[in-house]
Parts: C-alpha cells; structure tokens; sequence
C-alpha cells in the first residue's frame, strides 16, 4: 500500500478502462522503466468498451497487456456490475454497500493479478502492483479501503518466496475530483476511460453509481469529460 516507490521494479498495472486505473497507469509511466497492464474480464455489462479502451492505452504507449478470463469464477456471485439492470441515481446504495458492488471482487484482482505478474517476472525480480483504488471508493465499497489493501499486502508477502510484490495505491488518499486533476498532470486521455455500469448502446447509462460520480468529479474539478 505505500506510496514508496521502486523505479527498478517491473510495474504491473490493473487496467480496467476507467478514470483511477488511467491514471495509475500515467503514474506508473512515469515512474518505472518497465511497465505492464492486467485486464480482467469477470462478466461485467461493459466489458467490451473496458477492454477496448484498455487495449487502446496499452497499445498507445507500447505496453504488453495481459488478459484475464474470469468470467467463470465470477458466474457464481453475478452481483452488482455484473447484473444485466437499470440503474436509479436516487438508489445507490442497497444493504449498506454500493448496488455496483461485486463479491470480494478486488481480493480477486489483486492475488491474480500479484499471480500474473510473477508468472510474467524472473524469479528474484521486484513487482509493483499498481490498483486504483480511491478514497470516494472506500464508503461503498469495503474492498476499497486502506486497511483492506494493507491486509491483501501482508496475504501477498507471504504466499511466495520468488518475489518482492508490493502493492501501490498512489490515489486512495484522493478525491475522484482530485484523480482527475492529477490525471490532467500526467496527461491521461479521458476519451479512452469509460466509467458506467451497465451502458445503453455504448453509451454511459447516466444513472447508476459510476456515471454520477463521474459527472459529479468533473464537475467539481472544472473539466469538460469528452465522454458524456
């Protein structure tokens, strides 16, 4: 979870093809050598245009991407992103956590993820795992939050003894309109990130939890989104 950070380590990004993994991609541009993506693929309604827009900044800056079927595992818990539904911005929470909540979703993405990039590393070689996670996140979302990352770094640490993989989260501690602003920094494309749950003909549905978040982070930060 530190924001220390290893420039000869192979950074390893989570990719997903929206604004925080955008620009934790920039950031990892710019402080490592070399960089890598991870693109999971758990069964989400967007999936096609998370990928598209993936594979467009990997290809735009000369990165290897690697992709991840997990539509199998997730097919047991279809919950949040993952149900085909309509979305009321007036209901975004159900049972204390966001309706977009998936299941122990990111304890997922991070062990696999961390699993990939060792399989992709010489034994020996540092990895820095990068995961945007933000602070806006960790209300809604338990799997978003400081102590979680800090748990899935120690779970980390002790399952090999080939790597030092550390887990970097250089915007947990930032607001989505403070994300977009250090985006604008590092020269993140907006036109390439894409934050709905469940789209209407490519198009952000404009009412479920991502889509007013966004509207509301650009808002707030005096940006144009080319997207909506």
């Amino acid at each position: 979870m530190t924001d220390e950070t290893d420039t000869t380590s192979t950074a390893f990004v989570l990719l997903s093809g929206g604004i925080d993994s955008a620009v934790c991609l920039q950031r990892a541009l710019r402080d490592h050598d070399q960089v890598e993506a991870i693109h999971i693929d758990y069964g989400q309604q967007t999936e096609a245009i998370e990928r598209a827009n993936a594979e467009a900044q990997a290809d735009r800056h000369d990165i290897p991407l690697h992709d991840c079927d997990y539509r199998t595992v997730f097919a047991g818990f279809a919950e949040g992103t993952i149900e085909d539904k309509a979305y009321d911005r007036d209901l975004t929470t159900d049972e204390r956590h966001s309706v977009g909540y998936v299941p122990q979703r990111n304890l997922h993405f991070l062990t696999t993820a961390a699993a990939l990039a060792e399989h992709h590393t010489d034994a020996g070689e540092p990895i820095t795992l990068y995961h945007g996670a933000q602070r806006n996140d960790e209300t809604d979302y338990p799997d978003c939050r400081p102590s979680f990352i800090e748990a899935a770094q120690s779970a980390v640490d002790r399952s090999t003894d080939q790597h030092s993989i550390r887990i970097r989260t250089p915007i947990i501690d930032r607001s989505k309109a403070d994300v977009l602003h250090l985006g604008e920094r590092l020269g993140v494309d907006w036109e390439l990130t894409f934050s709905c749950y469940n789209d209407v003909d490519g198009e952000p549905c404009g009412e479920c939890p991502a889509c007013i978040e966004r509207e509301e982070a650009f808002e707030a930060a005096g940006l144009t989104d080319p997207v909506s």
